[in-house]
């Protein structure tokens, strides 16, 4: 099936942080995650201008650039497909989705609740940039 909205989000990915306190007990969100969320969401706005209906499937592939430390052998292993790509450090995958999910309301869905079936995954890559693939809910 052909997504809907196609789209890269070079650089990093970032997780969605948590919220903050000031003294006051003001709530906040800290500068790096909101200065990535605004990025996702004026990227967002230039592939889709309406907000899509109905049940949505939503695979995000966050990739982070190979370690320098990788040898020619490794990187190729891994780009041809004989070894698993995945990268196991932080941040949590839970947090990576929640950040994009949230950049995502009002601009590619009404509510990220639209989101019934959700692929996403951690991977080393050649460079770092985050894949989004939306596309209707299949039954």
């Amino acid at each position: 099936m052909t997504p809907f909205v196609m789209l890269t989000i070079p650089g990093r990915p970032q997780a969605k942080g948590r919220p903050r306190f000031s003294k006051a007990g003001h709530v906040y969100t800290p500068e790096r995650p909101r200065n990535a969320e605004e990025v996702c969401q004026g990227l967002m706005r230039e592939v889709c201008t309406v907000p899509l209906e109905g049940p949505l499937k939503l695979s995000i592939w966050f990739c982070f650039r190979r370690p320098n430390s990788w040898n020619k052998a490794q990187r190729v292993a891994v780009d041809m497909g004989y070894e698993e790509p995945w990268y196991t450090g932080k941040p949590e995958l839970d947090n990576l989705v929640k950040l994009v999910q949230d950049a995502g309301n009002g601009i590619l869905w009404h509510d990220d609740a639209q989101v019934v079936e959700l692929v996403a995954s951690k991977v080393y890559g050649a460079k770092s940039e985050t894949v989004l693939h939306l596309s209707p809910a299949e039954v």
